[in-house]
């Protein structure tokens, strides 16, 4: 077999926390599994906070040193997080600071929505004078790629020392690193004290930095194909590689996303990107398309932040995960799942929520598999 071909029981499409959840479960299903994805997706503009009523099997993944279950964090804007199912260890967890010590907020020259003395009023802090050699930058992203280089972090740190003393705890901006994931770590090291950033917005680093950290949960073995696929319904998979590459697969799981993922997009009618399939009103009482067809809205319509038929909407799927075709009872193909916001109702629920939904799907595929024969 060429390194342009691939076999695999399970295909994932989409490499957010829902496909990784799927890939991982197929895996210790026993299945042999490939990941299809050609971005983060929407879990990659998080805040590193993770969200969700479902705990498994964040909990239960989440061991080691780059999550933390539970917590209490602070925004940008001064608002505290509560009852978050866990975050990236990045993020301060100031419910975990010492009782009665008083942490401290540095004040960097960043992006203007960071406000040091608005955060510590809301936490009772000290405002810490960033030193003369700080990083500054007009973003959080230009800030944080200077901490990348080895010894950036500790040297930062060590500048930060003398300012530092008697603090419980420092928190600074959204900022400790563009790709590693060990600088708020390296700075506690040398600080001696616990050092954390606030949760961020869309596009800021610890986003990009939550979605690195889930794709660490991919088991060894699990084939990751940089590349785009579309689905061909029938009584086995057909795949159709942006690349041109051979796939064959036994089953498919599309964790794909919503609209802001790209497993749905919006084209005269909310269609499904990569296999067309029905797609569906939240309250799964009417199809707003089947593949092929198309009918003119007004975007006013669909997107409507309360009343648009574009919320919630998404793939119908069996409690098994399959996806149903029109008439809401008949699968699609015994082949195809789906898993996270791609699918109906799913819109906002969380990355929790989405790595239990992917779980499932995963799980489902790969048991299938043996059941079909």
């Amino acid at each position: 077999m060429s390194a342009h071909e691939v076999t695999a029981d399970v295909l994932v499409i989409g490499g957010g926390a829902a496909g990784v959840a799927a890939a991982r479960a197929a895996h210790e299903a026993g299945a042999t599994v490939a990941v299809v994805a050609d971005g983060g997706g929407a879990t990659s503009l998080g805040s590193g906070v993770v969200w969700g009523a479902a705990r498994d099997p964040f909990a239960a993944w989440a061991a080691g040193d780059l999550w933390r279950v539970g917590g209490r964090y602070v925004t940008v804007a001064g608002w505290l997080l509560e009852g978050a199912a866990g975050a990236l260890r990045s993020l301060l967890d100031v419910g975990a600071l010492p009782l009665g010590g008083t942490p401290g907020v540095l004040d960097l020259a960043t992006h203007p929505s960071w406000s040091a003395r608005l955060v510590a009023q809301t936490l009772g802090a000290r405002v810490v004078t960033a030193p003369d050699d700080a990083p500054t930058g007009q973003s959080f992203r230009e800030v944080a790629v200077t901490l990348d280089p080895e010894g950036a972090a500790e040297a930062f740190a060590r500048s930060l020392a003398p300012r530092c003393e008697g603090l419980s705890g420092l928190l600074l901006p959204p900022v400790l690193g563009l790709s590693r994931l060990d600088v708020a770590a390296r700075m506690g090291a040398v600080l001696g004290i616990p050092v954390g950033e606030a949760a961020g917005s869309p596009g800021d680093p610890p986003g990009l930095r939550a979605m690195r950290a889930l794709r660490r949960w991919l088991p060894e073995g699990v084939a990751v194909l940089n590349d785009r696929a579309t689905v061909k319904p029938g009584r086995l998979p057909g795949l159709v590689f942006r690349s041109g590459r051979l796939v064959k697969t036994r089953s498919v799981v599309l964790a794909t996303g919503g609209l802001v993922g790209g497993g749905l997009v919006f084209e005269e009618t909310l269609r499904e990107a990569a296999a067309g399939a029905p797609v569906w009103t939240r309250d799964r009482r009417r199809v707003l398309s089947r593949a092929g067809a198309a009918r003119g809205a007004d975007p006013v319509e669909w997107f409507d932040e309360h009343t648009g038929r574009a919320r919630g909407a998404g793939l119908r799927v069996d409690p098994s995960g399959r996806v149903l075709d029109g008439d809401g009872e008949t699968p699609l193909g015994e082949w195809l799942y789906a898993a996270g916001e791609v699918c109906n109702g799913r819109g906002g629920d969380g990355v929790a929520d989405a790595l239990a939904d992917g779980a499932r799907a995963g799980r489902s595929a790969a048991q299938a598999i043996g059941r079909r024969g």
